[in-house]
């Protein structure tokens, strides 16, 4: 159920000023927490047990948000001075007792015991203002910590206060609609393009930067485009980018990007890169989801020469680069070989 539908089924005549946000912010709690939501900002999966929490500092299925990663709701807290059991969003600080849900003392800071002077709230739309954690994150409600991509619920960004507040005040307003700023990473609805018009202000969603039509000011397409021709940020047109032979999207080189199963391939003449074939063997490495380590098909590894371009190569045999990522013991090698890295540095192989 939305906040929408929550507040229009009450006699808004009827109740208190001051009673309405605490309603909402009680909504929230019981629900924002357990919205399905599997990526963050930058794209990358988010919200469960070990992973990186959601907007507005969210976590499912009443999980715990600890120094920006998720906890599963009965499971221990620890660390930024949470301790015990995670439940509903809360945790407890180190005199023993419940903090970091909407309401509750913060967690952490020299003044529970926790010995830390960090003070933070672990429940999803909760922030710590002062020494209690209050909602955060909703629409009209202050931004949840950090002002960030991820400070405000989907649809919604951080903005800079337009009610006379003081100065630096935020809250999370509606974004991405025609005439209103970009949501996170620069995004709009859709048909929208993000314009930039410079000068300090805003990017602001608007009609432009469709394939074949006009640039958005700044120089700016739609997802699928790339501005060509455009003179000083103005002008120019959106030319297709990001599938097989086409310009590569965001800039040429090893910085482009393209679809899936596809790689950025800088031109040898030093002009704009495009989009060819990845992970197979010989190939260019493919881009790791949500910006991670470099990829290849099973059995192959993403090896680097001079030049800085990865290829993916056989992996696994004698002689062979090591299979898999993350450190040496991490990876693998075939039946009796084992995998080492040579005393003077560099990669590590199979002997």
């Amino acid at each position: 159920m939305s906040a929408h539908l929550f507040v229009s089924g009450l006699r808004r005549e009827a109740l208190p000023k001051w009673l309405l946000p605490t309603l909402l912010s009680l909504w929230c709690l019981a629900g924002c927490g357990s919205t399905t939501k599997t990526t963050g900002a930058n794209g990358a999966a988010c919200g469960t047990a070990g992973l990186q929490c959601c907007a507005a500092n969210s976590c499912q299925g009443g999980g715990c948000c600890v120094a920006g990663m998720c906890i599963a709701s009965g499971s221990s807290c620890s660390g930024n001075g949470t301790q015990g059991t995670c439940s509903a969003g809360s945790c407890q600080n180190g005199a023993g007792v419940a903090c970091g849900a909407v309401n509750q003392t913060c967690c952490g800071g020299a003044i529970d015991g926790g010995g830390g002077g960090f003070s933070t709230c672990t429940a999803s739309g909760a922030r710590c203002a002062g020494t209690t954690c209050v909602a955060c994150g909703s629409q009209g409600a202050v931004c949840c910590s950090g002002g960030n991509a991820n400070s405000c619920e989907s649809g919604l960004s951080c903005q800079a206060g337009v009610d006379g507040g003081g100065m630096g005040a935020t809250s999370c307003e509606p974004c991405g609609g025609s005439g209103q700023v970009c949501c996170a990473d620069n995004t709009c609805s859709a048909g929208l393009g993000c314009a930039d018009p410079g000068g300090g202000m805003a990017r602001t969603c608007m009609n432009c930067g469709a394939v074949g039509g006009a640039c958005c000011p700044g120089a700016v397409c739609q997802s699928g485009g790339e501005c060509t021709g455009a003179t000083m940020g103005a002008g120019g047109t959106c030319s297709p980018c990001g599938a097989a032979n086409q310009t590569c999207c965001g800039g040429g080189g090893f910085s482009g990007t393209c679809n899936s199963g596809l790689a950025c391939a800088a031109a040898g003449d030093g002009g704009a890169g495009s989009c060819q074939p990845c992970g197979a063997v010989g190939q260019s490495c493919c881009s790791g989801a949500g910006g991670g380590a470099a990829a290849c098909d099973t059995g192959l590894a993403c090896t680097f020469g001079g030049g800085g371009a990865g290829t993916c190569q056989a992996c696994g045999g004698a002689g062979q680069a090591c299979c898999g990522g993350g450190s040496v013991a991490m990876r693998t090698c075939k039946t009796g070989l084992a995998c080492a890295a040579p005393d003077g540095g560099g990669p590590a192989t199979c002997h």
